[in-house]
Formats: C-alpha cells, structure tokens, sequence
C-alpha cells in the first residue's frame, strides 16, 4: 500500500479536529445547529491554513442524518456515502484548471439536478480567483439565486483578484494564520501517535518552519521523520531545512556586531563553502538577531522562543553585549537583502558587500537619531531666547553637519541602508566645491546607483547655498573604465577628481 504523507492522513473530518480557526468552526457550527445555512461562501487566507478541510467538513454536515454539536456524525449512511470519492452530492472544482466559461456554464446548466443522497448539493470551488472574467460572469447569476438544494463554497488564497460582484453575493470568512504553538501541539499529537521520538526543541523549528500555515510544516515534520529514522533531533531539523549550524551562526553573528570584518568574511565563506543558500543564511542572521532583540526587549523570550538551553545562552551573551539600535541595523540590512537577491544572479557579492556594511554600521542609527533629538533641544533654545528678546545670528553648517543633514534625510525616508554607507564618508569643503570622499568600492556602488543619487541630490541642494557635490575616490579607480561611467550617471552634479 502507497505511503500516506502525514498532513493527508490527519486531514481534519470533523470541526474539533480543526486548529487555530475557532472562530470560522463555531460560526458554521451554529449554522448547522439552528438550520440557519447561507447558499455562498467565500474562504479566504494562506495556504494550509484549513479552507478545503473545512469547507468538506461543513459540506458532510449540512446532509448528515445526526450531527454531533454541528459536526458530521460519521456513522449515517449519509456520512458513510459521502465520504466516498464517487460521490455526486459534494462536487469539488479545481478552477485553476477549469477556469473557461464553457465548463462554468457547464455545471451551471447541471446545477438544477437535485442531490442523490443528502439535502444539498455543495460545489467547492478551489483557487477561484482563477477563473477568467467571462467565467465569473457566468457563475454570477446562479451563485445569487442557486437552487434551494444548490450550496456554493469559494475557496481563495487571493482575494484581492476576486470581482465585488461576486464577494456581495458570498459570506466572507478569512482564515487567519496558525499560531506555532498550536501548529507545535498539533505535531507533537501526530508523532506520539506514530510511534516517533522527538526532542521539544525539534518540534518547535518544525512548527515554525511552517510560518502559519500547518500543511506546510507536516509536510516538513514528514521529512524529518524519514530523515531522522523517527528520532526526530533539532540538529536533524536544521539539515532539513538547510538552515546552519547555530553555533556557527552565533559565530558568525558576534563578529558581525563585533565590527570584525575579516572573522566575518571568512566565517561567510565557510559557510557558503558547505553549500548553504545565501538568501537562508541572511534569513538566519537576521532571525538571530530577532531573537536577541526578543532576549533583550521581552521578559518571556525564553519561553516564546523556546531554543535549545545552549542556543539561548549565546543568544543571551549578545543580548548583553550588544545595543538594541545595533541589533536592529543588522536586522534590517540582512531582511532588505531579500528584495536585492531576487532580481540579480550575483548572490554571494551582494551578501558579502551587505554583511561588511553591517560590520561597518556600527551605532550610526543611533548617532543619526541623537543628532536629531540635539537639533530639536537647540530649536527650543532658540525659541526661547527669541522670546526674550534676543536674535541669534545665523551660523553657516560646517560640511560634516551638512552632509549629516543628508544622512537623516535619507534614513527619514526609509532608506538606512544608504544612510549608513553615507555616513562612513568623509566630507570637506573648497570654494565652490563640497567633496565627499569614498574609501570603499561597495559604498561608492550605492551612490552610483541611479535612484539612489537622485534621492541624495533632492536633499543635498537645498542645504548646500548653491555648491556643487563632488564625489572623491580614495581607492583609485580605473580611469578609463570608471570614471567615464561615474560621469555619465551623475551628469553636472558631479565631478571626481
């Protein structure tokens, strides 16, 4: 006999086997229990969060002979011939595969045959939002005034595309997210029931691996089971799920907030050199320093993170030693890579280039936020002495609390990962010219992006009484190939010298 995947074989057949949706499974409960059922609905929400479980339940219920609190019985022979594959009382449609108007008026044409066994027909319609316009045109008129023994269940995970039309005629039901500790119950009833080993530590990766969605994490909790030889192991877990070692991971994280970039660089490369993916390992770090911000900001991490004793003590080690503005810059860099990655194939150079700006980044959001909160305290002293009288004289900025200036703005319009590469400039002042000076490769390729220039001179010109920006190369580019390009992006605003 074929092997049952694990999310199949514990597929809920009655509400109470349902997780992390009470509020879906009392409403259509009550439906059932007072015969107060509606002839639409609409399911919505992430994948593996229970739509096609429930809506099978609830289409066995509304033609079962003795349903227990709402719930099919099971034991009728309503029950026993609707469970069934063959059955024709419960007809479910996959629309992303019958999505023309031909097959929707199809069933609409067959829709007036009453059911064969039950009260009601019910048509469960997955991936909905697939169906084409004229389609959903044609289910429009049917889905307002089906037949008394018509039921129609619309599952989506994409709401959004579904027309109003049709969502006026629905009752809408969203299903929400499950939460890891239910997911995490959940898994640990199915391998107690198996006959498989677990470590707590283990079942809790497991469930948050699944981020909400408990088909996807049974589907992992699967493969660490054949994978462990059902003794499922934390370490087990992680090589699962190609996540890295933790305490090479920690490794990496304390040189990071260390500032030490060459332990970082070649803690990186040992790490890529196993294999791993650089879009899991800036996941990892930046859940790592998630973590120490919970350690450091919560007084239940321990118990709402619940890692291994020896994870947490590392984990706490940097949550003593390190700021939250610090962890925080860390976390953001490695969450921004995301996008980057996505639309270039030079992963590893990104990650490399990102991993050395946070070294780099030290406290610089901090001291952009202290020079703010210092801006604000002189304007009240200002304010104050203008009240009494007294007229301060205008003092021009020197070129650092210009280009600091610019550095704020930056950071004020989401953009800190540029903030912290300007900020690690140098900048001076002659004649006409205001120089900032770029000792590194990586940090000049940020401002040498078009969008990102074009932001910076927005700021720049309105506090710089009408001098040029200069950008100076400390690291000796190659002039026939360089700064031709520079030129070329930054047009008269700029000139290299």
């Amino acid at each position: 006999m074929a092997y049952t995947s694990l999310y199949r074989k514990y597929r809920p057949d009655t509400f109470e086997k349902v997780i992390g949706q009470d509020h879906i499974v009392r409403t259509l409960k009550n439906q059932i229990i007072t015969g107060q059922v509606g002839h639409a609905y609409i399911f919505t929400g992430t994948r593996g969060t229970g739509k096609t479980s429930v809506a099978k339940i609830f289409a066995r219920a509304v033609n079962c002979l003795h349903p227990v609190d709402g719930s099919p019985c099971g034991k009728c022979d309503n029950c026993i011939e609707l469970s069934k594959s063959g059955n024709f009382d419960i007809l479910e449609i996959d629309a992303a595969s019958n999505n023309s108007v031909d097959q929707i008026r199809e069933l609409t044409e067959k829709i007036n045959f009453p059911p064969t066994i039950g009260k009601y027909k019910v048509y469960i319609i997955d991936e909905v939002h697939m169906l084409s316009k004229a389609a959903f045109n044609a289910l429009l008129k049917t889905l307002e005034e089906p037949p008394e023994h018509a039921i129609f269940i619309l599952a989506t995970t994409e709401i959004h595309q579904i027309l109003p039309t049709i969502l006026s005629r629905c009752l809408r039901f969203d299903f929400k997210l499950v939460a890891n500790s239910v997911i995490a119950e959940r898994i640990r009833f199915i391998f107690d029931d198996i006959g498989c080993k677990y470590e707590p530590e283990a079942v809790e990766l497991i469930a948050a691996s699944g981020n909400g969605s408990v088909r996807d994490a049974l589907s992992v909790a699967d493969m660490c089971v054949s994978y462990c030889e059902n003794n499922v192991t934390y370490k087990g877990v992680l090589e699962v799920l190609g996540a890295s070692d933790p305490q090479k991971l920690n490794s990496l994280c304390t040189a990071i907030a260390d500032g030490d970039i060459d332990k970082t660089l070649k803690e990186v490369a040992s790490l890529l050199d196993l294999g791993k993916s650089v879009s899991i390992l800036a996941s990892d770090i930046a859940t790592a320093f998630r973590n120490v911000l919970y350690i450091k900001s919560c007084s239940s991490a321990k118990q709402l993170l619940a890692l291994p004793e020896d994870i947490y003590s590392s984990l706490k080690d940097m949550a003593d030693k390190y700021s939250v503005e610090r962890c925080l810059s860390i976390m953001k860099i490695m969450s921004n890579l995301e996008g980057e990655l996505r639309y270039s194939s030079q992963h590893r150079i990104i990650f490399e280039a990102a991993v050395t700006l946070a070294c780099l980044g030290g406290d610089n959001d901090a001291r952009v936020e202290e020079l703010q909160l210092r801006v604000a305290k002189l304007e009240k002293i200002i304010a104050t002495m203008r009240k009494s009288g007294f007229e301060p004289t205008p003092a021009a900025p020197d070129a650092r609390q210009v280009w600091k200036e610019v550095a704020s703005g930056l950071k004020n319009r989401n953009m800190t990962f540029l903030a912290l590469a300007a900020l690690e400039a140098e900048v001076e002042e002659d004649g006409e010219d205001f120089i900032v000076k770029i000792a590194s490769p990586a940090t000049l390729r940020l401002f040498l992006d078009k969008q990102n220039r074009d932001v910076i001179n927005e700021i720049f010109q309105p506090i710089s009484n009408g001098k040029r920006l200069v950008f100076k190369d400390v690291v000796h580019l190659d002039e026939d190939k360089a700064l031709p390009y520079i030129k070329e992006m930054f047009g008269q605003w700029v000139e290299i010298k």
